[in-house]
């Protein structure tokens, strides 16, 4: 009797976590589609300014090696996922020193953002960009002419101005012989 018990609670709690997952995953699914269900904004001029925020950062950063304008565009609270760094960069003050660290190092001749996408959530205050970079530098000595990776970032509209959150680049691989 007691085998029978036990092994009826093992099927009913069975049961039970599968209704549990399958109203999670429903709920979650609510959420999201709640979430970028109504599009009340003009999707053309969001990703537009979107763009707008990403290519001025990088200006900042490749053109004008002005680490004053390029904090305009950065969320307090930024996480920076990027070789050669080990571990995140979180933080405004960091994120900049990193980018401080690089600009005491290497001048950028040319850097581009070849087919940037961007995507619009959360009825238009959350995007994510991507796009592939085109760049040419000097690191110290050394001439790179030829340098191409992908950028991530992620973007959130606060007091009607977009931010980046967070920032992912990796070096493109390269063709091995």
């Amino acid at each position: 009797m007691k085998a029978k018990i036990i092994s009826s609670s093992i099927v009913d709690f069975r049961k039970n976590k599968m209704k549990i997952l399958v109203i999670s995953i429903g709920v979650f699914i609510m959420i999201l589609i709640a979430c970028n269900q109504t599009n009340n904004y003009d999707t053309v001029k969001f990703k537009a300014e979107v763009l707008e925020t990403v290519t001025a950062h990088n200006k900042a950063w490749t053109k004008l090696e002005d680490l004053n304008e390029q904090k305009k565009y950065v969320h307090e609270n930024i996480v920076f996922l990027a070789p050669p760094y080990k571990e995140p960069i979180r933080g405004k003050k960091e994120y900049l020193i990193s980018y401080k660290e690089w600009m005491d190092h290497a001048t950028v001749h040319h850097f581009k953002e070849v087919n940037p996408e961007v995507y619009l959530y959360c009825n238009g205050k959350f995007a994510i960009v991507t796009y592939k970079i085109d760049m040419a530098f000097n690191f110290d000595d050394t001439k790179v002419p030829e340098w191409y990776g992908i950028d991530k970032m992620t973007l959130v509209k606060e007091n009607g101005k977009w931010l980046i959150t967070s920032d992912m680049y990796a070096k493109q691989k390269e063709d091995e012989d």
